[in-house]
């Protein structure tokens, strides 16, 4: 299994968000997430401040499956 890294930099009405994928961890902002299994990292988004990876979204801390997230990993 390859080490996927991704580094996304947002800059949203004044707020700077980033985002990096490395080793099966999100860190966003500093702060980390554990990817689930079904996660590789290869589709990221930020859109109004929400994070989106592999067809999830970050929510209240943990990753749920949205028809939203879903959206943008297939467009």
């Amino acid at each position: 299994m390859s080490n996927n890294i991704i580094m996304q930099n947002n800059i949203i009405n004044g707020d700077r968000n980033s985002v990096s994928v490395n080793n099966r961890t999100v860190t966003i902002n500093g702060l980390s997430y554990p990817m689930l299994e079904s996660m590789h990292g290869n589709s990221s988004s930020i859109i109004d401040n929400k994070i989106f990876i592999d067809g999830y979204e970050l929510k209240n801390g943990k990753w749920k499956k949205t028809i939203r997230a879903l959206w943008h990993l297939w467009f």
